[in-house]
C-alpha cells in the first residue's frame, strides 16, 4: 500500500506557516497565485514569477514586505518544481534578510530554515544542509537559549540525515529536538510533529509497532491542541492506515482512511489528497478480495484524476495501482496501458529532478562559501 508520507505533508504544512519576519497582508503573492500551479495557467505563472522577482530587484529597497514577496515567489517556484526560479527568489530573500535584520537575527535564521525546507522539497538535501549550517552558526552564537528555534534546526538536520539514509543519526537528532522543545514547553505541538517524523523513520525501517506508537502519540497531541479536523490529524490517520495495513489489520486501516478523507473533503482544491486516499482504499479492498468496493473506489479515483496534472509526483503511483487492479481482473491490455503511462511520467519526473539538481549545483558554485558539498 502506498501510504501518504508525513515528511511530505509536513513539508507542505511547514511551507504554509506565516513567515515570522514579515508584515501580514490580506492577500499574499502565494495565496494569489498558488491556484495556478499544475493548471493551464502555469506557464503564465512562470513569467509572472520572473517579472515580480525582477521588479523587486529593480526597486532596490529592502523591506519586510519585499522580503515576504520574495519568499512567496521562492515557495511558488518550489511547489512548481522549478529549481531555477525557487533559487533566484530565495537567494535574493536571503540577502535581503541579512541586510534588513543582520545574519544573526532570528528572522534571518527563519529565512534560512524555510529555504532549507524548499531545498528538501526540490530533492536537494545538500543544499538544505548548507542553509541549516548558516542558521545553526547564527543561532548558537546569538540564540543559545531559544530552544524552539534550535529544535527547528535540529529536526531539519534529522530530515537531511534521513535523506542520506543515516537513520541512527536522524533518530538521535529528532530526540535532541524533542528535548529542546520540552525545555521550552512540554505541551508544545512541535513535539507531535517530530514524533510523527520519527514514526515515518521507523516505518521506513519496517518497525511498524514502534512507528504506530509514535503516530498514535502524535495524533493524541494534535487532536488535543489543533482539533480532530486539522490537516495534521488527516495526515496521521493516513500514516496509521499504512501501518495497520502492513500488520494485517485492514478494517482499522479503512477506518483511519475514512477519517482522513472526511477531513480532506472539507479542504478546497484537495482532489490530489482525496485521490491518494481513494487509491489506498481500493488497494485494501483489492487485497481482501472485495472487488465490488474496490471497483467503486477506482471509479472515484479515475474521476478525480481528470483534474490532476500528469506531472504531479503522485500520478505514476495512482496509475500503477490501476494497473494492478486491471491485472487482477485479467484485463491485460488496460493494465499494460496504465503501466506504460506510469513509466513514461516517472521518466519525465526523474529528468526534472536531475535538471533541478544540476541547476542548483551550477548556481551555488558562483557563491563563495555556499558550495554544495
Amino acid at each position: 500500500m502506498r501510504h501518504l508520507s508525513f515528511f511530505i505533508v509536513t513539508t507542505v504544512i511547514l511551507l504554509s506557516i506565516q513567515f515570522t519576519g514579515c508584515e501580514k497582508r490580506s492577500t499574499s503573492l502565494y495565496d494569489r497565485y498558488a491556484g495556478w500551479i499544475h493548471t493551464s495557467k502555469e506557464e503564465k505563472l512562470l513569467r509572472r514569477i520572473d517579472d515580480l522577482t525582477l521588479e523587486i530587484q529593480q526597486q532596490g529597497e529592502a523591506s519586510p514586505e519585499a522580503l515576504k514577496n520574495l519568499m512567496d515567489l521562492s515557495r511558488l517556484g518550489t511547489e512548481m518544481g522549478d529549481a531555477h526560479r525557487a533559487f533566484e527568489a530565495g537567494l535574493r530573500a536571503q540577502s535581503m534578510a541579512e541586510v534588513l535584520y543582520g545574519p544573526k537575527d532570528e528572522k534571518t535564521i527563519r529565512v534560512y530554515i524555510q529555504l532549507a525546507d524548499f531545498a528538501m522539497t526540490l530533492g536537494e538535501p545538500r543544499l538544505a544542509k548548507n542553509y541549516l549550517d548558516k542558521g545553526m552558526t547564527a543561532a548558537a552564537m546569538a540564540h543559545h537559549g531559544n530552544y524552539l528555534l534550535l529544535a527547528d534546526i535540529y529536526s531539519r538536520y534529522a530530515e537531511v540525515n534521513q535523506a542520506f539514509q543515516r537513520m541512527d543519526d536522524a533518530e538521535a537528532l529528532y530526540f535532541k529536538a524533542i528535548g529542546l522543545v520540552e525545555k521550552a514547553d512540554s505541551n508544545h505541538v512541535m513535539i507531535a510533529d517530530i514524533e510523527a517524523r520519527l514514526g515515518m523513520l521507523k516505518e521506513s525501517q519496517e518497525k511498524y509497532e514502534t512507528a504506530e506508537k509514535f503516530y498514535r502519540k502524535a495524533l493524541a497531541t494534535v487532536d488535543k491542541l489543533r482539533g480532530t479536523n486539522s490537516l495534521q490529524s488527516a495526515s496521521l490517520h493516513n500514516n496509521l492506515a499504512s501501518v495497520c495495513f502492513m500488520t494485517n489489520r485492514p478494517e482499522e486501516a479503512i477506518t483511519h482512511l475514512e477519517k482522513s478523507l472526511k477531513i480532506w473533503k472539507e479542504e478546497k482544491d484537495s482532489h490530489i489528497k482525496q485521490a491518494e486516499i481513494h487509491s489506498n482504499l481500493a488497494e485494501i479492498y483489492r487485497a481482501v478480495q472485495d472487488m465490488d468496493k474496490a471497483e467503486k473506489e477506482y471509479k472515484i479515483l479515475l474521476k478525480l484524476m481528470e483534474d490532476i496534472p500528469e506531472t504531479t509526483p503522485l500520478y505514476p503511483a495512482l496509475l500503477l495501482n490501476l494497473s494492478h487492479y486491471y491485472t487482477q481482473l485479467d484485463q491485460k491490455e488496460k493494465a499494460e496501458t496504465f503501466k506504460a503511462k506510469a513509466r513514461e511520467i516517472q521518466k519525465i519526473l526523474q529528468n526534472q529532478y536531475l535538471e533541478n539538481v544540476s541547476t542548483l549545483e551550477t548556481k551555488f558554485k558562483r557563491i563563495p562559501g555556499m558550495e554544495i558539498k
